[in-house]
C-alpha cells in the first residue's frame, strides 16, 4: 500500500501519549481556575512567551491573566466544568462553562447576585507542557444577558435571556 505510513506500537503509544498529556495540560489548566488561585494556576501552565490571539490579540499573558482575575473577582464562587476537549498534535479544543454568582460590578452590569454562565471554547497549542498559543471564542454578550435578566434584539427577532 503505496503512500500509507507505518509506525511502529511504541511510535504510536508516543504519539498517543504526547497527545494525551497535551489535553492533560488544557483541561488541569482550566480546572485550576476552580481553585481561584490563577497566578498558580498561570505559572504552571501558561508560558511566558505565549502568543495570545484572543481579544484581538490586544493582551498579553499579564494583560489576559488580569482579565479573568477580574472575573473571578466578580464572581468570587466561580466554578469552571470541562464540557468537550479535542486534540491533534501540539493544539487543544477545549469547550467550558463558567458559572458563578456575581458579586461585584462586571461590564456595567451592576452586582445584584445573578447567576451567571459564559460558554467558551477554547483553541489552545501546548509546547513543553505550557500553553504557548491561545484563542477564544467567548458568549460574553449571553452572560450579560442572563445578569441583566433582560432581553435582546437579534436581527429582529425578540430573544430572551435564560432565568
Amino acid at each position: 500500500m503505496e503512500g500509507n505510513i507505518h509506525l511502529s506500537w511504541s511510535e504510536q503509544a508516543k504519539g498517543m501519549a504526547t497527545m494525551s498529556t497535551t489535553k492533560e495540560v488544557v483541561r488541569n489548566f482550566y480546572e485550576g481556575y476552580n481553585e481561584h488561585d490563577l497566578e498558580k494556576n498561570w505559572e504552571k501552565f501558561v508560558s511566558r512567551q505565549l502568543v495570545n490571539h484572543a481579544f484581538g490579540g490586544a493582551y498579553d499573558r499579564e494583560a489576559w491573566l488580569g482579565v479573568e482575575q477580574a472575573y473571578l473577582s466578580a464572581f468570587p464562587d466561580l466554578r469552571v466544568v470541562v464540557l468537550d476537549q479535542v486534540a491533534e498534535a501540539d493544539k487543544v479544543a477545549t469547550r467550558i462553562e463558567m458559572t458563578g454568582t456575581q458579586k461585584e460590578d462586571f461590564y456595567g452590569v451592576r452586582a445584584a447576585g445573578a447567576i451567571g454562565t459564559l460558554r467558551v471554547t477554547f483553541f489552545d497549542r501546548v509546547n513543553d507542557e505550557k500553553i504557548v498559543e491561545h484563542w477564544a471564542d467567548a458568549d460574553v454578550g449571553g452572560l450579560l444577558q442572563e445578569l441583566n435578566g433582560a432581553t435582546a434584539t437579534l436581527e429582529g427577532n425578540t430573544v430572551a435571556s435564560a432565568s
